[in-house]
This record gives structure tokens, C-alpha cells and sequence, in this order.
């Protein structure tokens, strides 16, 4: 559910990004999708999306938030976070802009 974060990972690359906003939609193996329609730079996104989800999965910050709402939001504590960092990434952005 954190789309902007992914594509703001992505870097210029529009095949990368494309793959990246795709990761959670295309299911199986990698290896499987070379012998797919994807080009080697939206294979490339899905990985790399994959590899965002599996650090933010485990990163002890991101395992406190989750902690932090469980109560009040259950199974959907994960996808309340993902959204509320999606939420705060561009205001974040904005005002490192800003202060430089």
C-alpha cells in the first residue's frame, strides 16, 4: 500500500518504476517472469520492490509502528503504516527541500 514510497525508490527510470508500482499485483518466482512480456528493467522493479518490502518488513522502527496501532487495527496494522509513511515521505521531502 506504499505506492509513493516505492516509486520514490525507483530512481528516473520509468520501466523500473512501472515494475516497482506493479510488485504487489505480479505473483511468483522471477526467474518465471524472463519468459514473460516484462522487459529486463520492469523485472528488475519487481525485485527490487520485493527486496523494499522484505528491509521495511523487518526493520525494527517499522515493527514498533506496527506495534504501536495493533490493537486498535489488527491484521491491518501493516497496510495503516505503509499508508501513514506514504502520507508523511513528501511532506517530509518538501521541507528537506526547503531548509537546503
Amino acid at each position: 500500500m506504499n505506492y509513493l514510497s516505492h516509486i520514490y525508490l525507483s530512481g528516473d527510470n520509468e520501466d523500473i518504476i512501472l515494475g516497482n508500482f506493479l510488485g504487489d499485483y505480479v505473483k511468483g518466482h522471477l526467474n518465471k517472469l524472463h519468459d514473460s512480456s516484462y522487459n529486463k528493467d520492469i523485472i528488475l522493479g519487481i525485485a527490487l520492490h520485493r527486496q523494499i518490502d522484505s528491509f521495511t518488513d523487518q526493520h525494527p522502527i517499522v515493527k514498533q509502528s506496527i506495534s504501536r496501532i495493533r490493537h486498535r487495527y489488527h491484521k491491518f496494522s501493516g497496510i495503516v503504516i505503509d499508508m501513514f509513511y506514504d502520507h508523511i515521505l513528501p511532506k517530509t521531502s518538501i521541507n528537506s527541500l526547503l531548509s537546503n
